[in-house]
């Protein structure tokens, strides 16, 4: 199977970002700074570049991490910071991507190290090889969706660099030089001795090969017709092996103490046509282009993708940039199958009424399902509603919504969970915390739960702000959790808290949340019990990673009366391992099972989901069900999961 974006390019051409570094010098970053620091130091300014590319209409942004590798921030004395500066390049492109609520592609940027090999130079192929996939695995674990390898002046180091990008993962590769006006690049390479190099690299060839930065849009129109020339002599089509061209807008001129690139947006829009004609199937901008330029391309190709609709090989949905998913992607799952509007003229919207029934049969024929989706960061819910109708069609039988998780602000869960319930039609829980509520407010918002028809609540304290975004916020917490079920209660007995009448009472489902791994597990059963006793219908653990931690609690704790949802995380590496086990809260993944995730080596995120399911299987008789938590947001081995869970439960079914 092949990767969406790889589907993408077949369709139709895609339009990719501009220039990082031209915005981040134009945006106050200093020309002898490290950018890519700006990952960790100033995430504000670099993702709001992204913001603004995606709003210009690009379908693939870059991140910012084109000197990432560990010899280019050896400049800076930050080379070892590789594995940080890569990770948040990639989780900062991802946080603009939900913030701007449209399905791009992120790829990861690598650049060339700036070394020459041996006997020229003083490195190795071993140790290019080494500071390449240093990179790229923390562009991985930041999820990104594919590589761009780029400006590469020696074939030699950028056939290095693909390698590395295929040893460690099965995502698309794009494999660009970067050529002169005089049509070779610094190392004297000529166009078509680059495209036979990469060609020459059989099953390890980049899936898309192309020119960036150099010179302007007539010269890498040049070099690009040299590639295709080649690729054609080597039986190669662009359907085959897509061409990409990123120019820069122009050469640059002095003005004043800085250089100016001169290219207007409407000039290198006029290149769309004919770098089509050639064979690009990936066209952006480099060097002095900014998102005026994005824009302006974008309305130039979305022209040609319809004056050339019925005949072109690459149909399109007048300029609509969902993609089709692919069970095969290995990265973020960006997009989905168009969400089927439920609530069309002459056709009810669903009104749930609460999963307390369903729980209260313990058996392995009713084994619940329910997968957490965090709300968007914006106010555009498109990607979440894509990722909701996967879900639902995974079979599973609700979706958790976060209430603004780690205290950073996202979407109301209330409003997400009636958008997901109105638009895809599955059930929610809504995760309700006391954080941001006085007494009046969490009335009123559970009050609004009822009459919307939100009937599943997961009680919770909440994070304290000092953990998010707003540390200097004011937290509420007028009660904690335990005070929270005892107001959803006393609502259900048509009471508000001081004994007034509601009229009808509500109807709510409660459930609440437990840490069998707690440090202090006096403490934690203690308050477990306060839970039930103040009325908690269900119980919802925090994710668990072998059969011991839920059998020693409920050992000490006694027989469990009300029914358990197991928190699942399938873990995707071992650096996720050892990230949530040493960095996060309230999870706990024992020795035996990071060992397991360090051993599968290439294979982690697969032995992940065989290791979740293998213990699903140890814990069903002791429990009603699972909540799911996707792994760095991958819903399509999530939603894989879930399928096969679902199978398993209609197999004992027809069994019986």
């Amino acid at each position: 199977m092949t990767h969406p974006f790889l589907e993408a390019i077949k369709k139709k051409p895609l339009l990719c970002d501009g220039a990082m570094g031209t915005l981040l010098y134009a945006r106050g970053a200093s020309p002898e700074a490290c950018f890519e620091q700006l990952n960790v130091g100033k995430q504000d300014v670099v993702q709001q570049v992204h913001i603004d590319y995606i709003n210009a209409g690009a379908d693939v942004i870059e991140t910012n991490s084109f000197c990432g590798n560990r010899y280019r921030l050896e400049a800076y004395g930050k080379e070892n910071d590789v594995w940080q500066f890569n990770v948040w390049a990639a989780k900062v492109a991802r946080n603009a991507r939900e913030i701007a609520g449209l399905p791009v592609f992120i790829a990861g940027s690598i650049g060339p190290t700036g070394k020459l090999l041996a006997p020229i130079g003083d490195v190795s192929k071993a140790e290019l090889e080494a500071a390449f996939t240093e990179q790229m695995e923390g562009l991985l674990a930041g999820g990104v969706d594919l590589f761009i390898i780029e400006s590469m002046a020696s074939p030699v180091e950028a056939a290095v660099a693909v390698r590395a990008a295929r040893k460690i993962s099965k995502l698309p590769v794009v494999a660009q030089f970067s050529f002169s006006t005089e049509g070779n690049t610094i190392m004297g390479t000529h166009p078509n001795d680059a495209a036979r190099l990469m060609v020459e690299l059989g099953d390890d060839r980049p899936d898309v090969i192309g020119i960036n930065c150099g010179a302007g849009p007539g010269p890498v129109l040049e070099s690009l017709h040299q590639l295709a020339a080649e690729l054609s002599k080597q039986g190669l089509t662009p359907n085959e092996l897509p061409l990409s061209c990123q120019p820069n807008a122009g050469l640059p001129g002095r003005v004043g103490n800085r250089f100016m690139y001169i290219s207007r947006p409407d000039y290198c829009a006029s290149f769309i046509d004919p770098y089509i004609e050639v064979g690009a199937r990936l066209i952006g901008g480099c060097c002095g282009t900014t998102p005026e330029h994005i824009r302006v391309m974008r309305k130039a190709l979305d022209k040609y993708i319809e004056t050339h609709e019925s005949t072109s090989a690459f149909p399109t949905t007048g300029g609509d940039q969902l993609h089709k998913l692919s069970d095969a992607s290995e990265s973020v799952s960006i997009s989905a199958p168009d969400v089927a509007i439920i609530d069309a003229p002459g056709r009810e919207v669903p009104i749930f009424e609460g999963i307390a029934t369903r729980l209260r049969t313990n058996d392995r024929q009713n084994f619940f399902v329910s997968v957490e989706l965090d709300p968007p960061r914006g106010a555009i819910a498109r990607k979440l509603l894509q990722a909701a109708m996967m879900v639902k069609e995974a079979g599973a039988d609700t979706i958790n919504v976060g209430d603004s998780p780690m205290a950073k602000v996202r979407m109301s869960s209330m409003a997400t969970c009636l958008l997901i319930q109105q638009k895809v039609g599955i059930e929610t829980i809504i995760h309700f915390t006391t954080r941001d509520r006085n007494l009046m407010g969490i009335q009123a918002d559970l009050l609004g739960c009822q009459g919307l028809g939100v009937r599943n609540v997961i009680a919770l304290t909440g994070d304290p702000p000092s953990v998010g975004n707003y540390a200097h916020v004011t937290a509420v917490y007028d009660v904690d959790s335990v005070g929270l079920i005892k107001i959803i209660t006393q609502l259900n007995q048509g009471l508000d808290i001081g004994g007034n009448t509601i009229g009808s009472p509500t109807s709510l489902t409660i459930a609440c949340a437990l840490n069998p791994t707690a440090e202090n597990r006096h403490l934690e059963i203690e308050r477990l019990k306060k839970k039930l006793d103040a009325g908690a219908h269900v119980i919802m653990t925090q994710p668990l990673y072998q059969l011991s931690d839920l059998t020693d609690f409920f050992d000490d704790f006694g027989d469990c009366p009300v029914p358990i949802l197991a928190g699942i995380m399938p873990l995707n590496s071992f650096k996720h391992a050892e990230y949530l086990h040493n960095e996060v809260p309230g999870i706990t993944i024992p020795d035996h099972i990071r060992k397991a995730m360090e051993k599968a080596g290439d294979d982690a995120a697969a032995i992940g989901v065989e290791l979740s399911e293998r213990l699903i299987e140890e814990m069903r008789p002791l429990i009603a069900g699972i909540y799911a938590v996707p792994s760095f947001g991958r819903y399509d081995d999530l939603c894989g999961m879930v399928k096969r869970l679902k199978a398993e439960s209609h197999k004992t079914v027809a069994k019986t």
